[in-house]
């Protein structure tokens, strides 16, 4: 009865910290964009894939071999939940490093106006005021570059660019300070 009791701790202990783990840094890679973060989620998939795979197996065995298999059961249950949650926060990772999360902010000293994005994917904005800030979403669809246009308080049209280059699996999360120009990541 008390290998029962471990078994079954066993099985919950090991899917609530992987689950709490992986939310964690998908947590983490969503609000800060940082790619250091998908790629801790990557490697911690490859991590614990095998380490809830192995438990799994065993904790399967135990449960057919016990006298009362309910009480391992549910940390068997909580380990099967895992796998439809990894694939759901692998699928979440997979889309945000395709796509630019880019806030332009407009550093000029005046609103600007006419303001054209363009590379992997065109996008417009009418007015950015001084100093407000606007996001904008660009889907990576291959390699690319990202420039902006606008016209400024004097009605010239100034050119600049974002980002010099990206390709698919760089999307992150990025702040372009308008009128400073490209400043590096």
């Amino acid at each position: 009865m008390q290998k029962s009791n471990f078994y079954d701790r066993l099985g919950k202990c090991t899917a609530l910290v992987t689950f709490a783990t992986a939310s964690l840094i998908l947590a983490c890679f969503l609000y800060t964009g940082d790619l250091h973060y998908g790629f801790i989620g990557y490697f911690f998939l490859l991590l614990a894939l095998p380490v809830n795979s192995i438990i799994l197996i065993i904790l399967l065995i135990k449960a057919s071999k016990s006298e009362n298999p309910k009480k391992i059961k549910a940390g068997i249950g909580l380990l099967f939940l895992n796998i439809p949650v990894a694939i759901l926060y692998f699928s979440i990772g997979i889309y945000f490093v395709e796509i630019m999360r880019i806030t332009f902010e407009n550093n000029t000293g005046k609103d600007i106006k006419n303001i054209k994005i363009k590379g992997c994917e065109n996008n417009y904005l009418a007015l950015l005021k001084n100093s407000e800030t606007e996001t904008i979403w660009i889907d990576i669809n291959g390699d690319c570059s990202i420039n902006i246009s606008y016209v400024d308080a004097t009605g010239t049209t100034q050119n600049e660019t974002v980002i010099g280059y990206v390709c698919s699996g760089m999307g992150q999360k990025y702040t372009y300070k308008i009128g400073e120009g490209e400043t590096g990541w």
